[in-house]
């Protein structure tokens, strides 16, 4: 990647770095998942099936949008979960893209939001299978944030075993980037709203090749071009609700009036009824934040939903998985 690249700055921004690792900068180590507003009412029908599993060795912001206390972010009654933004890679018409996951903090937190995150996205499993990440597991992140919110994150070189061409290092290094900053952005340490950018240094030296592809040179930033069209934000995958009503929530293009959706009956979902098409529908995006929410009633069973856009000659789409009991 040149010099001239827009992803990119070169002041390094080193000065002035408050280390969160620790506790500095962090009153404590749990984070609630912040309430964008997107769906009014409603309390907690919905949890994370699965806790953090470990892959084997080998914000909020306006781009960025949170997800509700509804589905991903209910955990058992009476606790509080940490809950952390990840971003994964998934096809969307044959290119890869970014998508979000809300996951619980990985064991041996440090309580450093934006390092478990990396953590997360270099060693964890997406709960959804239609996604992955290029990444390798990571046996050191450390992060520090300074008083410009330049976020510099020290990764261990392990977590670029992969060899990749300059287009895959490059989307998996706005991978790395989403990540540290709604991190960062998800635990307050950047005022709602604010940009930011990342550093990256790779056992403790700056201007290392990352994936034999791309210099790390300087100060990254978000590539919004990257994102995926349309998310499914909650329910995530394989959440379980009950029959009282399940609300779906995400974002499309704010260029679209609409999205589309089908909810489908697995095979295995219910002896009440076969397989297929259960309802389907289309549901308005709202214009100054892309957001949409829809909600339906559905007998017990295995679902599985699915939202989209056009895109191109095609279109783009999410999908997730729900039992209802």
């Amino acid at each position: 990647m040149s010099e001239q690249d827009p992803l990119k700055r070169n002041r390094l921004g080193l000065p002035g770095i408050l280390l969160v690792s620790g506790g500095v900068l962090v009153a404590s180590t749990v984070f609630i998942v912040p309430n964008a507003g997107l769906l009014q009412g409603g309390g907690p029908t919905t949890a994370i099936a699965e806790p953090f599993a470990t892959a084997s060795p080998g914000a909020s912001g306006p781009s960025d949008p949170a997800i509700q206390t509804q589905g991903a972010a209910a955990g058992p009654a009476g606790s509080a979960q940490t809950l952390l933004p990840v971003y994964w890679l998934g096809d969307v018409e044959g290119k890869d893209r970014l998508f979000r996951e809300f996951l619980p903090a990985p064991e041996g937190s440090t309580g450093d939001p934006i390092a478990d995150a990396v953590r997360l996205m270099t060693e964890g499993k997406p709960l959804d299978p239609d996604y992955r990440s290029p990444w390798q597991q990571a046996s050191s992140v450390r992060s520090a944030i300074s008083t410009k919110n330049v976020i510099t994150l020290d990764i261990s070189s392990d977590a670029f075993a992969s060899r990749l061409d300059e287009d895959a290092a490059r989307l998996a290094l706005q991978q790395l980037v989403f990540t540290a900053t709604a991190a960062a952005a998800n635990a307050g340490l950047i005022p709602g709203g604010e940009s930011s950018s990342v550093v990256v240094l790779v056992d403790g030296a700056a201007d290392i090749r990352a994936f034999d592809a791309i210099d790390l040179v300087g100060e990254w930033t978000r590539d919004t071009a990257l994102l995926a069209p349309v998310w499914i934000i909650d329910p995530q995958q394989d959440v379980k609700a009950d029959t009282s009503g399940l609300i779906v929530h995400g974002t499309g293009p704010s260029s679209e009036e609409s999205v589309a959706w089908r909810i489908d009956r697995s095979v295995d979902g219910s002896a009440d009824g076969p397989a297929g098409l259960f309802r389907d529908g289309s549901v308005d995006i709202t214009p100054e934040d892309g957001a949409y929410s829809f909600s339906v009633t559905l007998p017990p069973g295995r679902y599985e939903i699915t939202v989209s856009v056009p895109e191109g000659d095609g279109e783009a789409r999410d999908s997730k998985t729900v039992v209802v009991r």
